[in-house]
């Protein structure tokens, strides 16, 4: 069951979809009201790059404890099969770790390069109609207890924000359609003015 702070996220996040103009802050507010409600040491997403071999962290919202991860958190890629990030983008499902250290899924790379020590993990798809990608992640959520209605929650804040990214991906591709048309007009404009009139 939702608790009335979270329906005020969800709330809140599909009220900002409607109107929203920059992405990085409303995924900015999303993560760091996930992380705040799931009273976890971190929330991120997790993009793949274009060629979709690697993950990286575009956005990341930490507690003030491992605050100063977010500077290494951002210059870290790893391949796409690996961790737990992987399972869940090759299987397209959501995944709840609540012990860490025993899954053989984990991928420990970031842990050491961020000095961080994941112990539980929550983790969903984020979704496009066309494809995934990448995932949303919420680590030591819940003081290491996480449960189900915690994974769901997170699976709707994963929706929104894969609608968000669809959304800015849709609109830029539509300017650039719209900025070439415009090129070729004024073109074929040039052409015609150009043509000695009979």
């Amino acid at each position: 069951m939702l608790t009335q702070a979270r329906l005020e996220l969800l709330y809140e996040l599909n009220r900002r979809l409607t109107r929203f103009t920059d992405l990085e802050a409303l995924i900015g507010y999303a993560t760091r009201r996930c992380r705040e409600l799931l009273q976890a040491d971190g929330c991120g997403l997790l993009l793949l790059t274009e060629s979709r071999d690697e993950f990286h962290f575009p956005f990341a919202s930490q507690s003030e404890q491992s605050a100063e991860s977010n500077l290494a958190l951002r210059e870290i890629r790893f391949p796409a099969d690996r961790g737990i990030a992987g399972w869940v983008l090759a299987q397209d499902e959501p995944a709840l770790v609540t012990d860490a250290a025993t899954d053989p899924r984990l991928y420990r790379g970031v842990d050491a390069k961020t000095g961080l020590q994941t112990k539980s993990l929550l983790c969903a798809p984020l979704r496009t109609p066309q494809s995934i990608i990448g995932v949303i992640e919420v680590m030591n959520p819940m003081a290491n207890r996480p449960t189900t209605e915690d994974l769901e929650f997170l699976e709707a804040i994963a929706n929104d924000v894969a609608i968000a990214h669809t959304r800015v991906h849709v609109i830029g591709e539509l300017e650039r359609e719209n900025r070439a048309l415009r090129e070729e007009n004024a073109r074929l404009r040039e052409q015609l003015a150009d043509r000695p009139r009979t």
